[in-house]
């Protein structure tokens, strides 16, 4: 396991909205000192979780590729286009013919031709590509496979990969694994038409992540409008999820741990903006440029967590319909404000995320120029483009056509650093999603969920009215006064226990936070005092 006990800082012991303030950090000194103790003993998910099925996958036979590769020379011949010589390389669900071109013949001029040669062949997904030295003709299988994500992540490609953040994405027509590092992409939009393989993209995605890294080291922000896709993950609350503050309860916070409303949405991505400003001003204290020069120093303690500093995991934003929540919000003036500050959002976070560690991967079933603005699209270099209904979404997606030919079931066009391949996607069913989380959570997690700083927004309206007589009473009968007992008692997060204490406080119940000790001095002896003190 990676030495991630310095990340336990924040993570187990939990954050209050103004935790960047040194004086709270002073009085975690112990906390801090004794962080070693509080490891997560973490035992990474066995490859076993995941099924190979077998039954789905499919072997195509030599011959009938072979037959297909006659036919399209032969189509080829018939449309005047001279072959010199031919190699195929055969995918799982689509192959690629390499064809070397007599002297003379240009290639645009065939590739004119594609659609009346896809025609005559009667092929699908036929697609004619340029190639350094050739022209390449993909088309898809008279036999389709499906890619198991357990063969992915069995691939040499995965397993010996150096990547921050391995992504396994699916096989190339020449029967690869392609596996990507998140940390380079630094941010991934996923586009096409419904059921083509978008979400199955997500959730290879993130079930490649939580196969290498550790809880310590990565934290997931979900947000699910369809409130069904993602809510396999929402378990994962006290290992792998950040969540922003103000739960009433645990319940409350578990049904909260994925956003599944415009208004959550926005939340929480306004809290992702302040914890990424708050991890710029870290980094620029740290003189360093980025989370792994920054984390890399504090394992080797030179940084001080009494001003401020504390392990930072990387942050992976998952928006599974971004569509519904900019299109769907609604016509009022309060709808079009929701939706522009979720986009405003989402591009921000874009723009400046990757050096704070924070990644973003977007996902819509909308491919249309008013849901992948040119601002969206500068700011998501790699892009995933499934099948499309017609030339126009696909230019929208990675800027040229192509995506209207792809077979669906998984078939992408994956385009990255100006290179654009043909990936056969990756399948994880949802068994395989049930067993893995369970493996997870079968294990201890953090005393608390990582929490985001809350935006000013959401801590003037955070709830706490609701309990803060309950609170104000059970600190005076008690005579104690602690956030971590208040937060016991009345069975609510910790964070919403700080924020409880914090008014208490702002009332005279109980007196400020001292370095020395953890529990604050009760200044209402009674409850008739306190009753006195609460009336109107």
């Amino acid at each position: 396991m990676p030495d991630g006990g310095s990340a336990i800082t924040r993570s187990t012991f939990s954050q209050l909205p103004n935790y960047g303030n040194v004086a709270f950090f002073l009085c975690r000194r112990k906390q801090v000192s004794d962080m070693k103790t509080n490891q997560l003993n973490y035992s990474y998910p066995p490859i076993s979780v995941l099924d190979r099925h077998d039954v789905m996958v499919q072997r195509v036979l030599p011959a009938e590729i072979e037959e297909v590769r006659h036919r399209i020379l032969k189509t080829l011949a018939v449309h005047d286009v001279r072959v010199e010589s031919s190699a195929l390389s055969i995918g799982p669900g689509v192959s690629l013919l390499k064809v070397k071109l007599e002297p003379g013949q240009g290639i645009r001029s065939i590739i004119s031709l594609q659609d009346d040669i896809a025609y005559d062949c009667g092929l699908e997904g036929m697609r004619f590509i340029p190639l350094q030295d050739c022209l390449g003709i993909e088309f898809a299988n008279p036999v389709r496979s499906i890619v198991p994500l357990r063969s992915l992540l069995e691939s040499s490609a995965f397993q010996e990969s150096k990547a921050e953040l391995p992504v396994a994405i699916g096989y190339g027509t020449d029967q690869t694994a392609k596996v990507i590092d998140l940390d380079d992409a630094p941010h991934i939009l996923m586009a096409g038409a419904t059921k083509q393989g978008k979400s199955m993209a997500v959730h290879t995605l993130i079930a490649s992540l939580l196969r290498r890294k550790s809880p310590d080291e990565l934290r997931f922000v979900l947000i699910d409008p369809k409130m069904v896709e993602l809510s396999a993950y929402s378990n994962l609350l006290y290992h792998f999820l950040a969540v922003i503050p103000g739960s009433a309860s645990g319940q409350e916070e578990l049904e909260n741990s994925i956003a599944k409303s415009p208004k959550q949405a926005e939340a929480v991505l306004k809290s992702l903006c302040v914890e990424m400003d708050e991890r710029y001003t870290l980094l620029g204290n740290a003189m360093v440029n980025n989370i792994k020069l920054y984390n890399s120093k504090w394992k080797d303690r030179h940084l001080p967590p009494t001003e401020g500093h504390h392990f930072m995991p990387y942050i992976v934003v998952v928006v599974d319909e971004y569509a519904d929540l900019t299109m769907s919000a609604g016509t009022s003036r309060d709808s079009r404000a929701l939706a522009r500050s979720i986009s405003s959002s989402i591009i921000r976070l874009a723009q400046k995320g990757r050096a704070a560690g924070i990644h973003v991967v977007l996902a819509t079933q909308r491919p249309s120029v008013d849901v992948i603005t040119g601002l969206i699209k500068s700011n998501f270099p790699a892009r995933m483009a499934f099948r499309v209904s017609s030339k126009c979404d696909s230019k929208a997606i990675i800027d040229k056509d192509g995506a209207e030919r792809l077979t669906g079931e998984g078939d992408m066009l994956f385009q990255q650093g100006g290179v654009t391949e043909r990936i056969q996607g990756g399948f994880i069913s949802n068994d395989d999603i049930i067993r893995l989380t369970s493996f997870i959570v079968g294990q201890r997690g953090f005393t608390s969920p990582y929490y985001l700083p809350a935006s000013e927004d959401l801590t003037a309206s955070d709830g706490t009215d609701r309990h803060l007589e309950d609170a104000a009473r059970l600190v005076v009968s008690l005579q104690i006064a602690s956030t971590g007992h208040l937060a016991r008692r009345l069975g609510i997060g910790y964070a919403k226990a700080g924020s409880l204490m914090d008014r208490l406080e702002s009332l005279g119940i109980v007196g400020p936070l001292t370095p020395s000790s953890k529990i604050r001095k009760v200044l209402v002896k009674s409850i008739e005092e306190l009753e006195f003190l609460l009336s109107p």
